[in-house]
């Protein structure tokens, strides 16, 4: 649906809830919007870091962000079209772009983090350019957001990320 096209009235009626009670507790679509981000970024990107933090290898820590954020969306794609569809809101909306920026920047930090770990610990290359892994990671995630949301099933979502943990752990080939 998107930022643009959303309304109080269709909003209301996917939550099962009166126009009027949505307004009672959000007085615009940006005030809804900005806590509807926030639910999905705490349920989706939190539920993914806390799934990695168990791991204690780059791999495992990769695979297990995205095996929490796909747990998560097991049984409702909606979060992830919302996910994907707010990146390319904050693109487009500028009231939105600070708020839509916070998640692909969470997620960026565990990353960085993450191979940051890696490198210190002798798991990867010390010469191991973070910034651009980091950012290409980041582009391989939404990637996999946007399939999530808007192309594969959960099912086919499940192999793809068990694929992509085979990759990060040099055994795919």
């Amino acid at each position: 649906m998107g930022y643009e096209r959303a309304t109080f009235t269709e909003i209301a009626e996917r939550a099962g809830y009166t126009r009027p009670a949505i307004n009672h507790h959000f007085p615009d679509k940006a005030s809804l919007y900005h806590a509807s981000l926030e639910s999905v970024r705490d349920t989706v990107i939190n539920g993914g870091v806390e799934h990695a933090v168990a791991h204690e290898t780059l791999p495992g820590r990769l695979s297990g962000f995205l095996e929490g954020a796909v747990q998560v969306d097991s049984q409702d794609r909606s979060f992830a079209r919302f996910i994907a569809a707010s990146v390319l809101d904050g693109f487009r909306h500028p009231q939105l772009q600070e708020h839509t920026r916070g998640q692909v920047d969470q997620v960026r930090t565990f990353v960085r983090q993450a191979l940051g770990a890696a490198v210190d610990n002798g798991e990867v290359r010390a010469d191991l350019d973070v910034p651009a892994v980091t950012e290409m990671l980041i582009a391989v995630m939404w990637g996999m957001g946007l399939y999530a949301g808007f192309m594969g099933t959960h099912e086919q979502l499940e192999k793809v990320v068990e694929q992509f943990s085979r990759l990060v752990a040099g055994i795919l080939w």
